[in-house]
């Protein structure tokens, strides 16, 4: 369904009360003129819209009248067109149940936003689900198919379509949306294929054998991809800036090639878990004191994993100052600032998760089958 046919649909909802008055009161008054002129419909037809004015003092009150509902009605529609335009929701949420052999997009994150983007280019239709609105204001502005609730109910997923879609990515790492809205898709939809995010393998596996869902692992993806390119280096040791999924997965690697490596992580209830187990320094990775007694000066390689921009900025920044020749990784969420860092005199290899992932879904030719 289209844009325009949409918005027709919802003028003519919202100005149900005035349309019905307007056709009311010619019909009604087609009927007096058709019974004043003794059954003449062409008369009775002229005088109803107008075409002429019939010869008596009811005439000049029926065509003042005409004239003034019919200035209302104009002013309904023209009241009703400047508020939809600043409220857009309504048209979204009709678009998006209006879909078919569509994708259903579960969470704008960074990888659901390059998603989007491919299918845009694409020429594909989508469902964006996202329950944090301001994250795709810009989206319904531009009366997009969007859905601004939890993906946690069947209510939500049938007004994204997803009974008739093809295809459904759910792009958030959260376990409880993971099995819910895989359950609640699988009762509506027994054939699109499902694509999970999925941070735990044994999880990752368990989904795929009950809901015949296909996982991906956006740290997994990124570890393999540094992982590759530090093996061709050869390094000794290595320093690793933030926690992460990505971080955990890069420690067993690590290890497996006997490369020595130390962690600096400002927040310590990240590292809890290991702080006594593992080679971690708790405070901000852009201190050069932190920085030194990582080893910087004599390390060969240094992996940034921050999501703030600022801070991998500062970090590479106080790295190269301590250290010119090593190898620097920067996980960026944003292309256009990261291609900053990869002129001198940072020389980076900058990686964007999303854009990594994109590029794996699309390799195993998982929007392929979209006609």
């Amino acid at each position: 369904m289209s844009r325009r046919v949409i918005k027709i649909k919802i003028l003519l909802r919202q100005n149900a009360i005035m349309f019905l008055i307007l056709i009311s009161w010619f019909f009604i008054n087609y009927l007096i003129f058709y019974v004043v002129t003794n059954g003449n419909y062409i008369s009775s037809l002229y005088y109803t819209f107008d075409f002429e004015v019939y010869p008596a003092l009811y005439g000049n009150f029926y065509q003042m009248i005409s004239e003034f509902i019919i200035f209302g009605a104009i002013l309904s529609i023209i009241a009703t067109g400047f508020f939809r335009k600043y409220n857009p929701k309504q048209t979204s949420i009709i678009l998006a149940k209006s879909r078919k052999n569509h994708v259903v997009i579960v969470g704008y994150s960074n990888l659901g936003q390059h998603i989007q983007k491919y299918l845009d280019k694409m020429g594909i239709k989508w469902v964006i689900i996202e329950p944090n609105e301001d994250l795709v204001k810009h989206l319904i502005n531009k009366e997009q198919a969007i859905i601004t609730r939890k993906p946690k109910n069947l209510e939500v997923l049938v007004d994204a379509s997803i009974q008739n879609a093809q295809l459904v990515i759910l792009t958030e790492n959260d376990l409880e949306t993971l099995v819910l809205v895989s359950g609640l898709t699988r009762d509506l939809n027994k054939n699109c294929k499902i694509v999970a995010r999925c941070f735990d393998d044994s999880i990752a596996k368990t989904l795929e054998k009950i809901f015949g869902c296909q996982t991906i692992s956006t740290s997994r993806y990124v570890s393999e991809f540094i992982f590759e390119k530090i093996k061709k280096l050869n390094p000794k040791n290595a320093i690793i800036a933030g926690y992460t999924n990505t971080t955990k997965r890069l420690i067993k690697y690590f290890k497996e090639l006997g490369i020595k490596y130390t962690i600096i992580e400002k927040d310590k209830n990240k590292v809890a878990d290991v702080l006594n187990n593992e080679p971690i320094i708790v405070g901000d990775a852009s201190d050069k004191e932190n920085l030194t007694n990582a080893g910087i000066k004599n390390t060969d390689v240094v992996i940034t994993l921050i999501k703030d921009a600022e801070e991998v900025i500062l970090i590479s920044d106080a790295v190269r100052e301590l250290n010119k020749d090593c190898k620097l990784f920067c996980r960026f969420y944003y292309e256009d600032v990261g291609a900053v860092l990869e002129q001198p005199p940072f020389n980076a290899i900058v990686i964007s998760k999303a854009q990594h992932t994109l590029n794996k879904l699309i390799e195993m030719g998982v929007f392929d089958f979209i006609r």
